[in-house]
């Protein structure tokens, strides 16, 4: 067995490098021009504060030149820089990871994988979809940070015209969207939160609400009756809802979300010229990251990257099996 590289927490520059976001193509084409390069990169973010052993918890390990892995010093167990992660017994090159991340990041409005198997010249549309959706399952909100103050709630259906139904609620194929917003003053957009559910009871939209939104808030819907389990909740609510001309029914006044929920289906057409029910909650939890943060574009590279290196390993069969679920 040939070794190559003694590492420890006083690693050589490049494993301590700080991870920050490359802010054009040639400064990242620069920093990541080689398996080396983003494998020490890697290492930082895996293990922050050196390495540390999975099995004995030891602070030294040797790399073995041959192959990626880390052998320990004290139990010689032997690991892989993506072992137990995302990218878990990944067959890709670590340059296409870092590139497939950074070109998320850098388009605004996402890309498609399609675009991503032309640009990285994959071998399949499936290996680029796949990897899109590894990494689409870092964009998901914390719960710690409720929306408060008024916020409005409604729901939407989120497809194509369907023969013989009719606009509005009723059984369909389609899939339905939850959203909730804050409206600050002079009627602009603050923090949201969406939600697939399978259906607009009050069993699916109240326990979003209660997930959501503070209970200090002021909670605005249209006159659906669902809502209406939310004064015993404990919130106070507001049903925002104008009459049109005699004989016409009522007719929501939802400025915000309305503006929000049309945004969403403008993303999905523009973007991705529409996507399935099926993997719909992964699409709208990147669309929702990418508006919380849309005054303060963050370190998306970086931030995805270490969310990748903290997940577990996210194969095809999982990813349709949580898509039911969600179905």
């Amino acid at each position: 067995m040939h070794l190559r590289q003694q590492v420890s927490p006083l690693a050589d520059s490049l494993m301590a490098m700080k991870a920050t976001n490359p802010k054009t193509i040639l400064e990242f084409q620069r920093r990541f021009d080689s398996e080396e390069a983003c494998e020490a990169v890697l290492f930082q973010w895996r293990w922050p504060d050196g390495f540390r052993c999975p099995r004995c918890h030891g602070e030294q390990a040797t790399r073995l030149a041959t192959r990626r892995l880390y052998q320990c010093r004290t139990c010689r167990h032997q690991v892989s820089i993506t072992a137990g992660t995302a990218m878990h017994k990944t067959k890709l090159p670590l340059m296409v990871w870092f590139w497939a991340i950074f070109l998320v990041g850098r388009h605004k409005k996402s890309i498609s994988a399609l675009q991503i198997q032309a640009d990285l010249g994959l071998g399949s549309y499936r290996t680029a979809w796949l990897l899109l959706h590894k990494i689409r399952a870092c964009f998901d909100e914390s719960l710690d940070f409720p929306l408060r103050g008024l916020v409005e709630v409604d729901e939407t259906y989120v497809g194509g015209t369907e023969k013989g139904i009719r606009p509005g609620r009723s059984a369909s194929k389609k899939g339905i969207v939850v959203t909730a917003v804050e409206v600050l003053p002079k009627g602009k957009l603050g923090s949201a939160r969406m939600r697939v559910v399978p259906d607009v009871k009050g069993e699916s939209l109240i326990p979003f609400i209660r997930d959501t939104v503070d209970l200090d808030a002021d909670v605005a819907t249209d006159g659906w009756h669902a809502f209406k389990q939310l004064i015993r909740e404990g919130y106070r609510h507001e049903r925002h809802v104008c009459k049109g001309p005699q004989g016409s029914p009522f007719h929501p006044v939802l400025h915000a979300v309305h503006l929000l929920i049309s945004n969403l289906k403008t993303w999905l057409r523009g973007r991705f010229h529409g996507v399935s029910r099926k993997y719909l909650p992964a699409y709208v939890a990147e669309f929702m990251y990418r508006f919380n943060r849309r005054r303060s574009p963050p370190d998306l590279f970086g931030w995805v990257a270490r969310r990748l290196v903290s997940r577990n390993s996210l194969t095809l069969e999982a990813l349709q099996a949580t898509a039911e679920i969600s179905a």
